[in-house]
């Protein structure tokens, strides 16, 4: 292999290390089984990632390559750690695909769910014209079929957007986004598409939305 061949290839490895799709090739199987085909598409990637904490591993998830900063924030947030005592957050990787997110708290502050008092209101149509705006931002989800999509609204409709391979990694990352740029949660509108169990449920109330849209449907114990 030649020089400029050498730092061909290692430019599009680099390049596929910051991109969330990647393109290869799959098998597409008729219903009878009797017909195969070959072809080039898009697949999202995933990443392991391991959040720790003072030294010690808190959590391993996996999830999209990206907004490494925003998952620490809203995973600690939703765990019931006040994440305003990080003192120092950096992102480490291990090796290709495997990262390491670091986090250092002045002190553990500990906090527990409390009831939310807001005076946050939402009507019918507002709530379909958020579903159709959830629906239009999905982009990765039209180019593979492989994400879940979740927003939160403020009452003046501003609103940030977040795909993940994961649901809890979605919410997680969309938490961390509201806290890093002073989105008043108590006072905003969570929209996924992803379906409400009693796992993501416990990351709304910690993170303290009043109102929640679901495009799936809830689980009995996340009704409760």
């Amino acid at each position: 292999m030649n020089a400029e061949n050498a730092l061909k290839q290692q430019g599009e490895k680099e390049k596929q290390k910051d991109d969330k799709v990647v393109y290869m090739e799959i098998t597409n199987i008729s219903e009878d089984r009797l017909l195969r085909r070959f072809r080039n598409d898009f697949v999202i990637r995933e990443a392991e990632v391991k959040i720790n904490v003072g030294g010690k591993i808190n959590t391993r998830l996996f999830c999209l390559p990206s907004h490494f900063e925003e998952l620490a924030i809203g995973h600690l947030k939703s765990e019931g750690l006040d994440p305003s005592y990080i003192a120092n957050l950096g992102v480490e990787e291990a090796n290709p695909w495997k990262y390491v997110i670091c986090v250092t708290l002045e002190r553990e502050v500990h906090q527990k769910p409390s009831k939310v008092n807001s005076r946050l209101k939402i009507g019918c149509e507002g709530v379909f014209k958020r579903v159709k705006e959830l629906g239009e931002k999905g982009v990765l989800y039209k180019a593979t079929g492989g994400t879940h999509v979740v927003a939160a609204f403020d009452q003046n409709g501003e609103g940030f957007f977040i795909e993940d391979v994961s649901r809890h990694c979605a919410i997680d990352k969309l938490i961390g986004t509201c806290i890093k740029h002073g989105i008043e949660i108590t006072e905003s509108v969570l929209l996924t598409s992803c379906r409400q169990t009693h796992s993501t449920m416990k990351k709304v109330i910690f993170a303290g939305f009043p109102i929640v849209i679901s495009v799936s449907a809830p689980t009995e114990l996340a009704i409760r």
